[in-house]
C-alpha cells in the first residue's frame, strides 16, 4: 500500500505551470499584434499608392506631397508617368517587434490612367 502525503511531492509545479503559460500567452500577444501592425501598414501603403496615383495623373504636386508627409519616415514613393498610365509604389520598413527582429519591407502599388487635363 502506498501512502503518499496529498501534494507533497508536486507542491509548486501549478505555479511553475502558471508561470509558462502566462508567458506563452504574453508571447503569442505580442506576435499578434505585430502581425496586426504589418497588416495595417499594408493597408496604408496601398492606399496612400492609390491616393498618389490619382493625384499624380491629375499633376496635383500640392496634394502628392501632402499624401506623402503623412507616411512613416521610412517610406519611399515612387511615381512612374508611363505613356497611358501613371504607376506609383509606395514601400516602408516596418518594425512591428522593435529591435527585437529585423525590419520586415512592405509595399503599396497602383497603376491609374492620365486624366484629360493631364499629361
Amino acid at each position: 500500500m502506498n501512502h503518499r502525503r496529498k501534494g507533497s511531492t508536486e507542491r509548486g509545479w501549478v505555479t511553475v505551470e502558471m508561470a509558462f503559460a502566462a508567458l506563452g500567452l504574453g508571447m503569442a500577444i505580442v506576435f499578434c499584434v505585430g502581425i496586426a501592425s504589418l497588416g495595417l501598414g499594408q493597408i496604408r501603403c496601398s492606399d496612400a499608392a492609390g491616393e498618389i496615383a490619382r493625384q499624380a495623373a491629375r499633376d496635383d504636386l500640392e496634394a502628392i506631397h501632402e499624401i506623402t508627409e503623412r507616411l512613416p519616415e521610412s517610406a519611399t514613393v515612387t511615381i512612374d508617368h508611363q505613356a497611358k498610365n501613371v504607376v506609383v509604389s509606395v514601400t516602408a520598413e516596418l518594425r512591428p517587434w522593435g529591435t527585437w527582429f529585423p525590419s520586415i519591407t512592405i509595399t503599396g502599388k497602383a497603376q491609374v490612367a492620365h486624366e484629360a487635363g493631364g499629361r
